[in-house]
């Protein structure tokens, strides 16, 4: 479990940085925010003032996310109930990819390939998580 543990640990890390960069950048540099998400996530999408707005509300939630992240990492092993959210969110952008797929691929221009690696990143945080709160219980 060591190697569970250790994966979780640095996969909790990055999470918690990646939604703090997107937060930051989504609330307060939409249009950078949109070029970001496009290298990131391969999305080409059709309308971007819109999408703009939407990125205030987007990135204050995952700008909370990021920091909630950092706080259950002070102390994982005491905090540990904390990753169950986590792991929910992770497991519900991985079904939506799923279900959603054809709609991502034809409306946000994400390859197939693209759509997948998400998926499979989000996958393993959500196993990553689960297995550490189920190891705990």
């Amino acid at each position: 479990m060591l190697i569970l543990d250790s994966l979780a640990y640095i996969y909790l890390f990055l999470f918690s940085i990646y939604h703090l960069i997107q937060g930051t950048v989504s609330v307060f540099f939409p249009d950078f925010a949109i070029k970001f998400n496009e290298v990131l996530y391969g999305f080409k999408p059709r309308e971007k003032e819109q999408l703009k707005m939407t990125f205030k509300p987007w990135g204050s939630f995952a700008f909370a996310a990021g920091v909630s992240g950092f706080l259950v990492l002070i102390n994982m092993e005491k905090y540990f109930l904390f990753l169950i959210p986590f792991a929910i969110l992770l497991i519900f952008r991985a079904g939506y990819r799923l279900i959603l797929k054809k709609e991502i691929m034809g409306y946000w221009k994400v390859t197939k390939i693209q759509n997948w690696r998400m998926m499979i990143i989000q996958l393993i945080g959500f196993l990553l998580f689960t297995i550490f709160v189920i190891s705990r219980l």
